[in-house]
Protein backbone atom coordinates (compact mmCIF):
# COMPACT_ATOMS: atom_id res chain seq x y z
CA UNK A 1 0.00 0.00 0.00
CA UNK A 2 1.78 3.34 -0.89
CA UNK A 3 0.69 5.94 1.61
CA UNK A 4 0.60 9.68 0.88
CA UNK A 5 2.82 11.15 3.34
CA UNK A 6 3.05 14.32 1.63
CA UNK A 7 -1.10 15.33 0.96
CA UNK A 8 -2.12 18.28 2.93
CA UNK A 9 -4.82 17.86 5.56
CA UNK A 10 -7.68 20.42 5.56
CA UNK A 11 -7.83 23.63 7.23
CA UNK A 12 -10.09 23.87 10.40
CA UNK A 13 -11.53 27.50 11.01
CA UNK A 14 -10.82 27.72 14.36
CA UNK A 15 -13.81 28.82 16.74
CA UNK A 16 -12.87 32.32 17.57
CA UNK A 17 -12.81 33.41 13.66
CA UNK A 18 -16.28 31.78 13.32
CA UNK A 19 -17.69 34.19 16.22
CA UNK A 20 -16.22 36.82 14.55
CA UNK A 21 -17.97 36.37 11.90
CA UNK A 22 -21.55 35.81 13.55
CA UNK A 23 -21.02 38.98 15.30
CA UNK A 24 -20.15 41.12 12.52
CA UNK A 25 -23.14 39.79 10.67
CA UNK A 26 -25.77 40.03 14.36
CA UNK A 27 -24.23 44.01 13.98
CA UNK A 28 -24.74 44.39 10.36
CA UNK A 29 -28.66 43.07 11.37
CA UNK A 30 -28.98 45.45 14.46
CA UNK A 31 -27.70 48.46 12.27
CA UNK A 32 -30.02 47.90 9.77
CA UNK A 33 -32.71 47.15 11.41
CA UNK A 34 -32.30 50.04 13.94
CA UNK A 35 -32.06 52.21 10.44
CA UNK A 36 -35.41 51.05 9.04
CA UNK A 37 -37.34 51.87 12.40
CA UNK A 38 -35.94 55.02 13.19
CA UNK A 39 -35.67 56.76 10.12
CA UNK A 40 -39.19 56.60 8.65
CA UNK A 41 -40.90 57.40 12.11
CA UNK A 42 -38.54 60.23 12.70
CA UNK A 43 -39.56 62.03 8.93
CA UNK A 44 -43.10 60.72 9.89
CA UNK A 45 -42.31 63.34 13.01
CA UNK A 46 -41.00 65.96 11.13
CA UNK A 47 -43.36 65.97 8.67
CA UNK A 48 -46.10 66.12 11.54
CA UNK A 49 -44.58 68.54 13.61
CA UNK A 50 -43.87 70.74 10.47
CA UNK A 51 -48.07 70.44 9.50
CA UNK A 52 -48.61 71.23 12.57
CA UNK A 53 -46.75 74.59 12.66
CA UNK A 54 -48.28 75.38 9.32
CA UNK A 55 -51.59 74.76 10.05
CA UNK A 56 -50.96 77.02 13.20
CA UNK A 57 -49.80 79.90 11.27
CA UNK A 58 -52.46 79.17 8.89
CA UNK A 59 -55.29 79.42 11.31
CA UNK A 60 -53.38 82.33 13.21
CA UNK A 61 -53.31 84.51 9.73
CA UNK A 62 -57.22 83.27 9.06
CA UNK A 63 -57.94 84.57 12.81
CA UNK A 64 -56.35 87.91 12.15
CA UNK A 65 -57.69 88.31 8.98
CA UNK A 66 -60.55 87.37 10.38
CA UNK A 67 -60.48 90.05 12.96
CA UNK A 68 -59.60 92.95 10.56
CA UNK A 69 -62.61 92.17 8.25
CA UNK A 70 -64.35 92.91 11.95
CA UNK A 71 -62.72 95.86 12.26
CA UNK A 72 -63.33 97.07 9.21
CA UNK A 73 -67.22 96.11 9.34
CA UNK A 74 -67.88 97.56 12.32
CA UNK A 75 -66.33 100.59 11.48
CA UNK A 76 -67.82 100.91 7.87
CA UNK A 77 -70.95 100.01 9.98
CA UNK A 78 -70.86 102.83 12.44
CA UNK A 79 -69.59 105.79 9.53
CA UNK A 80 -72.92 104.25 7.60
CA UNK A 81 -75.15 107.03 9.31
CA UNK A 82 -72.73 109.93 9.85
CA UNK A 83 -72.61 112.20 7.58
CA UNK A 84 -69.25 114.06 9.12
CA UNK A 85 -65.95 112.20 9.99
CA UNK A 86 -63.30 112.44 12.36
CA UNK A 87 -60.81 112.62 9.34
CA UNK A 88 -62.99 115.29 7.43
CA UNK A 89 -62.93 117.66 11.00
CA UNK A 90 -59.15 117.23 10.36
CA UNK A 91 -59.24 118.09 6.79
CA UNK A 92 -61.32 121.57 7.66
CA UNK A 93 -59.33 122.26 10.26
CA UNK A 94 -56.25 122.21 8.08
CA UNK A 95 -58.41 124.18 5.18
CA UNK A 96 -59.37 126.50 7.10
CA UNK A 97 -55.73 127.07 8.39
CA UNK A 98 -55.13 127.65 4.56
CA UNK A 99 -57.69 129.83 3.57
CA UNK A 100 -57.49 132.50 7.17
CA UNK A 101 -54.10 133.33 6.06
CA UNK A 102 -55.32 133.93 2.66
CA UNK A 103 -57.91 136.23 4.12
CA UNK A 104 -55.64 137.81 6.93
CA UNK A 105 -57.86 136.89 9.73
CA UNK A 106 -57.36 134.35 12.10
CA UNK A 107 -60.15 131.78 13.63
CA UNK A 108 -60.78 128.84 16.33
CA UNK A 109 -62.46 126.27 15.82
CA UNK A 110 -64.43 123.15 17.26
CA UNK A 111 -62.37 120.82 15.86
CA UNK A 112 -60.87 117.70 18.46
CA UNK A 113 -64.46 118.62 20.45
CA UNK A 114 -63.46 122.37 20.74
CA UNK A 115 -66.20 125.28 21.97
CA UNK A 116 -65.48 128.45 20.79
CA UNK A 117 -66.89 131.89 21.79
CA UNK A 118 -68.48 135.02 20.16
CA UNK A 119 -70.99 137.44 20.48
CA UNK A 120 -70.74 136.64 23.65
CA UNK A 121 -72.01 133.16 23.21
CA UNK A 122 -70.21 130.05 23.25
CA UNK A 123 -70.55 127.46 20.31
CA UNK A 124 -72.14 124.53 20.50
CA UNK A 125 -73.67 124.53 23.03
CA UNK A 126 -75.68 128.06 22.08
CA UNK A 127 -77.11 125.58 19.16
CA UNK A 128 -79.39 124.23 21.30
CA UNK A 129 -80.17 127.25 23.40
CA UNK A 130 -81.43 129.70 20.69
CA UNK A 131 -83.11 130.66 19.08
CA UNK A 132 -81.38 130.27 15.80
CA UNK A 133 -82.39 132.37 12.35
CA UNK A 134 -81.29 131.78 8.63
CA UNK A 135 -82.47 135.26 6.86
CA UNK A 136 -84.80 136.39 9.92
CA UNK A 137 -86.47 133.20 9.75
CA UNK A 138 -85.99 130.80 12.77
CA UNK A 139 -84.93 127.16 11.68
CA UNK A 140 -84.49 124.38 14.20
CA UNK A 141 -80.91 123.62 14.34
CA UNK A 142 -78.14 120.50 15.90
CA UNK A 143 -75.12 119.95 16.51
CA UNK A 144 -75.05 116.70 15.19
CA UNK A 145 -73.26 114.38 12.52
CA UNK A 146 -75.93 111.82 12.42
CA UNK A 147 -77.75 111.48 9.04
CA UNK A 148 -81.09 110.45 10.60
CA UNK A 149 -81.25 113.45 12.75
CA UNK A 150 -84.48 115.74 10.84
CA UNK A 151 -83.26 119.41 12.04
CA UNK A 152 -83.51 122.11 9.26
CA UNK A 153 -79.89 122.39 9.75
CA UNK A 154 -77.13 119.87 11.09
CA UNK A 155 -74.27 121.47 12.18
CA UNK A 156 -70.58 119.68 12.71
CA UNK A 157 -68.45 122.60 12.71
CA UNK A 158 -68.02 126.43 14.20
CA UNK A 159 -65.51 128.57 13.44
CA UNK A 160 -65.12 132.04 15.29
CA UNK A 161 -63.16 134.81 14.10
CA UNK A 162 -63.09 138.76 15.60
CA UNK A 163 -65.88 139.96 13.42
CA UNK A 164 -67.25 136.71 11.70
CA UNK A 165 -68.64 133.35 12.91
CA UNK A 166 -69.34 130.47 10.44
CA UNK A 167 -71.24 127.79 10.87
CA UNK A 168 -70.42 124.72 9.07
CA UNK A 169 -74.27 123.12 8.25
CA UNK A 170 -76.24 120.45 6.08
CA UNK A 171 -79.13 121.71 4.62
CA UNK A 172 -81.63 119.26 2.74
CA UNK A 173 -79.24 116.70 3.08
CA UNK A 174 -76.47 119.38 1.19
CA UNK A 175 -73.07 121.24 2.68
CA UNK A 176 -74.15 124.84 3.49
CA UNK A 177 -71.87 127.38 5.02
CA UNK A 178 -73.81 130.09 7.31
CA UNK A 179 -71.72 133.23 8.54
CA UNK A 180 -72.97 136.06 11.02
CA UNK A 181 -71.70 138.74 12.37
CA UNK A 182 -74.07 139.68 15.17
CA UNK A 183 -73.70 139.20 18.36
CA UNK A 184 -76.49 136.72 20.34
CA UNK A 185 -79.33 139.84 22.05
CA UNK A 186 -82.31 137.84 21.31
CA UNK A 187 -80.78 135.08 19.38
CA UNK A 188 -78.98 135.02 16.25
CA UNK A 189 -79.11 135.52 12.62
CA UNK A 190 -77.20 133.68 10.02
CA UNK A 191 -77.16 133.86 6.08
CA UNK A 192 -75.19 131.84 3.72
CA UNK A 193 -71.82 132.96 3.06
CA UNK A 194 -70.78 134.63 -0.22
CA UNK A 195 -67.04 133.60 0.16
CA UNK A 196 -66.83 131.07 -2.72
CA UNK A 197 -63.08 129.43 -1.32
CA UNK A 198 -64.45 128.59 2.41
CA UNK A 199 -67.70 127.40 0.30
CA UNK A 200 -65.66 125.06 -2.44
CA UNK A 201 -63.24 124.11 0.65
CA UNK A 202 -66.46 122.42 2.91
CA UNK A 203 -68.28 121.03 -0.26
CA UNK A 204 -64.90 118.86 -1.85
CA UNK A 205 -64.79 117.66 1.89
CA UNK A 206 -68.22 116.79 2.46
CA UNK A 207 -68.32 115.28 -1.50
CA UNK A 208 -65.94 112.53 0.71
CA UNK A 209 -68.74 111.04 2.27
CA UNK A 210 -70.90 109.20 0.44
CA UNK A 211 -73.80 109.22 3.17
CA UNK A 212 -74.59 112.91 2.42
Amino acid sequence: MIIMKHMKKPEKRSIGSINSIVWIVLALLVIFGGYKFFYPNHVTNTESVADKQSSSKITKTEGSSSESKKASTSEKSTNKNKIWTNKQDSELATAISSWEQTMGQSYQGTNKSKSVSFGGVNFPSFISEGPIYVNQQEVSMKWTTSKKDDSDYKVVAAYAGSMYLYLFTFHNNAPEVLVTSQSASDGMNFKVTENAQLVSSFEKIAAENSNI
